[in-house]
């Protein structure tokens, strides 16, 4: 005999809604349940902070005591003629730097300069104007004013050896002679120079 297949009564299709809507259910609430884990699992937390950084430039000032006067306006210089003046450079930045002095600019069609003969020292004491209290810790130059001009002409072949790590003062003293040997075909003859301070960090 053929067994006849079973046929499906509303009984076993009640069922199987019953086994869906179990599943469901369930299902339903293992994922609500995973949401509220990840929800509350970052409940627990902390923070550490360190504020107020700042980050600011350094700065480098130069300044002399001059008060935009000229050094030296000598006039009816003979052979021999000497002079000097002093000159107080301050230097007021916050990082360490090292001073060089040059010759910015110069005129000297005359040619004369090469019969100036020029020394530069440094030290303390005295200021523009009076070089009664200078005391000279070093000498940065010593030839003529027409080779001072021609090779100190910018801070990479500047001369001078202050190297500021603070705020203070260095005073230059400056003394010129008109050479003894000075042909008497310059006569009326002038030159002209600048003379520079820079300081670089």
């Amino acid at each position: 005999m053929t067994k006849e297949p079973r046929r499906e009564t509303g009984a076993d299709t009640d069922r199987r809604d019953v086994r869906a809507i179990v599943l469901a259910v369930i299902l339903g609430l293992i994922g609500s349940g995973a949401l509220v884990w990840q929800g509350t699992s970052a409940v627990f937390t902390t923070t550490t902070t360190n504020a107020a950084n700042s980050w600011t430039v350094g700065a480098v000032t130069l300044a002399d005591d001059d008060s935009a006067a000229a050094l030296f306006s000598a006039s009816g210089l003979l052979p021999a003629s000497t002079g000097s003046n002093c000159i107080s450079v301050t230097y007021s930045g916050n990082v360490a730097t090292t001073v060089k002095l040059y010759a910015s600019a110069s005129a000297d069609a005359s040619s004369v300069a090469q019969y100036i003969d020029v020394t530069v020292q440094q030290g303390t004491g005295g200021g523009f104007g009076s070089c009664g209290a200078f005391v000279p810790s070093s000498t940065v130059y010593t030839g003529t004013l027409s080779n001072f001009t021609a090779t100190s002409t910018a801070y990479g072949n500047g001369v001078g050896t202050w190297a500021p790590s603070s705020p203070g003062s260095t005073v230059y003293k400056i003394s010129y002679t008109l050479n003894a040997a000075t042909p008497t075909n310059k006569q009326g003859a002038a030159t002209t120079a600048t003379f520079q301070w820079e300081a670089q960090a």
